[in-house]
């Protein structure tokens, strides 16, 4: 049914014509295309830069739902990146949606005036982590599930904790026992989370701290570790790459709360 089009599109006395739009001038359809036909009229239109998308997402949203910087940072991410204007659609929806999760009911039935901006920075930067996947989760999701459970116990512990407290192998394996009643963990000997934590400090997602240096000793179990990224980052990879660690860490979370909400290095 292809070529039949293609075959009235070439026929001088047919009135029809065929437009085709692609994201792409060189996949499989556009070479199909001009293998099936002798002169293809081709227009390739350049992707967008920072200026217009940021014209694109005032001229879709207005100025007052999303703040104006962090209009700025979409348009100047997805631009670097693709400068696919459906990409900063998408991300900017996004962050609506959260801003508006995070809007008690009471607020949105007496919002006034000067409740605006609605979305701000930190909303969109979530948004942009979720839909623009960094090297992280890349890394994340290449690790065994055992070092995404032991990862996921020291996101927790960061998550309540705060994001430089100090974590030691020790209070890992401690925690580490509640991935085994999850059955999300077969083995939590020191030995065991000794190796998983030098695989993700290899990855750069955890850092040792030794005495204030940071040098780890696989043999000191009161080594101590940070998380070496973003939290939020890591937070979202593990959401994205495991559901079932997804739902343990969330459970792990409320736990920490519960039982030690306070860190045990100061």
């Amino acid at each position: 049914w292809f070529s039949t089009l293609i075959e009235w599109c070439e026929d001088k006395e047919l009135p029809f014509s065929m437009i085709g739009i692609s994201n792409s001038v060189n996949d499989i359809n556009a070479t199909t295309i001009r293998e099936l036909s002798n002169t293809p009229h081709e227009l390739v239109f350049p992707t967008y830069n920072e200026e217009d998308l940021l014209a694109i997402l005032e001229k879709r949203i207005g100025k007052k739902i999303v703040d104006t910087k962090a209009l700025q940072l979409i348009a100047k991410r997805v631009a670097a990146s693709t400068g696919d204007a459906r990409k900063a659609l998408e991300i900017t929806s996004n962050a609506v949606d959260k801003a508006l999760d995070a809007c008690t009911e009471k607020w949105l039935e007496e919002v006034e005036a000067d409740s605006y901006p609605l979305v701000k920075m930190p909303q969109m930067m979530r948004a942009i982590r979720e839909g623009m996947p960094t090297r992280h989760e890349e890394i994340i999701r290449g690790l065994p599930q055992a070092a995404k459970v032991i990862l996921c116990i020291a996101v927790s512990l960061g998550k309540v904790w705060g994001p430089t407290a100090a974590v030691s192998i020790a209070t890992l394996k401690k925690y580490a026992f509640q991935a085994t009643q999850h059955a999300m963990l077969d083995d939590a000997s020191l030995g065991q989370i000794t190796n998983l934590v030098e695989m993700l400090l290899d990855s750069s997602l955890l850092t040792a701290d030794h005495d204030g240096c940071f040098n780890f000793n696989a043999n000191d179990h009161s080594s101590r570790l940070h998380i070496g990224v973003q939290l939020v980052d890591v937070e979202i990879a593990l959401e994205k790459n495991l559901l079932e660690v997804s739902s343990f860490y969330r459970s792990l979370v409320d736990y920490v709360k519960r039982e030690c909400p306070r860190p045990e290095y100061q």
